[in-house]
């Protein structure tokens, strides 16, 4: 069983969708960070072959690496 912090997971989602926001403005862009790239923070991947998912993972060696689909609206 994994034990999962709500408001971790809260986080991460709502990054998600910051990421899919920005993807969605920025369509040549594939990568997302609110901030500097530093360790412990939350990275963004577009991925997929709609490019329309947001992959997130924490830059930090203990973080598992999530894929959210079908979240960036394409044109």
């Amino acid at each position: 069983m994994r034990m999962i912090d709500i408001s971790k997971q809260n986080e991460r989602i709502e990054f998600a969708e910051e990421a899919a926001a920005y993807f969605s403005e920025h369509p040549e862009k594939t990568t997302y960070t609110s901030g500097e790239i530093l360790a412990g923070e939350l990275f963004a991947l577009r991925f997929g072959l709609g490019e329309d998912c947001v992959v997130v993972f924490r830059l930090d060696e203990h973080e598992l690496v999530e894929n959210y689909q079908n979240l960036i609206k394409t044109i």
